[in-house]
């Protein structure tokens, strides 16, 4: 459609596919809300499993490192410390859009499924 006019065929076809931007990423969202990754401390004695959008999905600390009752406060700090994390890095985008008087359609939503909003 856009042959013989070089980059700007490029640029034409790269805004159709900015349309599609914010959905495509609400399914990656909700694929990455189900995938897990696991990783463990040297010793082995804490080890948490979280979903690919960084949610702590299980603490587990061994007993004689503090067991169980350290669990829940360990994996409810994680999120939260998680969540402000990708707040700053949303807000970064968007001072960064604006200083660069950038006009992206969709940004507020793309950000939202980033920061879980």
């Amino acid at each position: 459609m856009f042959k013989g006019l070089g980059n700007l065929g490029n640029i034409a076809s790269m805004m159709g596919s900015l349309k599609d931007l914010p959905e495509k990423m609400k399914e990656l969202n909700e694929k990455m809300k189900v995938e897990t990754v696991s990783g463990a401390s040297l010793d082995g004695s804490v080890v948490v499993v979280m979903n690919g959008v960084g949610q702590v999905q299980s603490v587990q600390i061994a007993s004689e490192s503090g067991g169980a009752a350290l669990e829940p406060l360990v994996m409810e700090a994680t999120n939260n410390a998680g969540a402000e994390a990708k707040q700053l890095y949303a807000d970064a985008i968007t001072q960064m859009v604006n200083e660069m008087d950038l006009h992206i359609p969709g940004l507020d939503n793309i950000l939202a499924h980033l920061t879980g909003g």
